[in-house]
């Protein structure tokens, strides 16, 4: 690859992933030159577009429908996790609105973590840039359904839900557009383990927060989206250091194939 011009550019690019057990060939556009961090993310949401697509396909072959339907929000009162980069946008999506709107979106935010600190989700006196909810489990995937569960049972809306419906749906989290349920829209409702949905080889928002840390030299987590805008003003600037856009492409491409595309 190649810089086109005195400025940052894209070179368009070409990837065989293993998806499913068959390798298939996506095309996606890579930044190069002197990249921040943060503009992983349209690669990151072009990337997980493709392999979603794929999943989908694999799933209504064998028989699968996706449940998910507009107004349907169960998914909308569940525990998001997102990664450092999408953190930071959201913070510029919220700082983008104008008055009124952006004012009551971030006075949602403060209610549901008034919501989660009165159910002992959140430690009220740590400091602000939270990442992290609150649980006495001990290993990590027994506190996630704890912390899940827990949370779910508050029924916080998102704060971005607004009449049945994502008010930033083309903003929205990864996880969000990866989570594609084929049971009965009652298994979410209840939040059963028996839900399923579309696989997901690698899921994404890991994978950018992983490689994040990499490239900041900092250990990251993913963020509970009620506490998203709060980290990107207290930490928003550590996903803006400047790397090399066709190795962060690559490292990109290495976490992906790790966690199992």
């Amino acid at each position: 690859m190649s810089v086109k011009g005195p400025r940052k550019a894209y070179e368009d690019a070409k990837v065989h992933l293993d998806v499913l057990g068959e390798v298939h060939e996506i095309e996606c556009k890579v930044r190069v030159g002197r990249t921040q961090v943060h503009e992983l993310l349209p690669l990151a949401r072009s990337l997980s577009a493709s392999i979603l697509a794929i999943s989908t396909a694999h799933a209504r072959a064998q028989g699968k429908d996706i449940s998910c339907q507009k107004g349907c929000t169960h998914c909308c009162r569940q525990l998001v996790p997102v990664s450092p980069i999408e953190a930071r946008r959201l913070g510029e999506v919220v700082a983008a609105m104008p008055e009124p709107r952006r004012a009551e979106v971030r006075e949602r935010f403060v209610r549901a973590i008034g919501r989660l600190e009165e159910a002992g989700l959140v430690d009220p006196k740590a400091p602000k840039g939270r990442a992290a909810l609150v649980s006495k489990e001990a290993t990590s995937s027994a506190a996630w359904d704890d912390v899940s569960r827990r949370y779910y049972e508050l029924r916080i809306d998102c704060p971005f839900l607004e009449g049945g419906l994502c008010s930033i749906y083309e903003e929205r989290p990864i996880a969000c557009r990866e989570y594609n349920a084929v049971t009965d829209p009652a298994l979410c409702e209840a939040l059963d383990p028996g839900i399923e949905v579309v696989p997901r080889p690698s899921p994404m928002g890991d994978v950018l927060t992983k490689v994040t840390g990499e490239l900041t030299g900092k250990p990251q987590a993913g963020i509970p989206l009620p506490l998203a805008l709060e980290w990107a003003r207290a930490h928003g600037k550590t996903v803006e250091r400047e790397r090399d856009g066709e190795a962060m492409f690559w490292a990109l491409l290495r976490v992906m194939e790790e966690d199992g595309a």
